[in-house]
């Protein structure tokens, strides 16, 4: 059985174009094909919980501290190479 392509999947689930014969096609498939409706239906979901996504909803930037310690870690990396490469 060919099932439908990840990428056609998502453009159904997505639904930014008006229907083709492809896509009804792959409908009719969805419709006897459990690994296809399954996810169909998850991407559909991820789809409507994108939209539906508010910038209350994002994750919060990381606080300024994180960075610095970052930035210490990477310096101390470097040094510690330029040290083993110059002996």
């Amino acid at each position: 059985m060919v099932h439908v392509e990840p990428a056609h999947l998502v453009e159904l689930a997505l639904r930014n174009t008006p229907p083709t014969d492809d896509d009804a096609e792959a409908l009719r498939h969805v419709e006897r094909c459990d690994r296809c409706r399954d996810e169909l239906r998850m991407m559909t979901r991820v789809v409507t919980a994108a939209r539906s996504a508010e910038l209350e909803d994002m994750a919060a930037a990381p606080p300024e501290l994180v960075w610095q310690r970052i930035t210490q870690g990477l310096s101390r990396e470097s040094a510690a190479r330029r040290c083993a490469g110059a002996g």
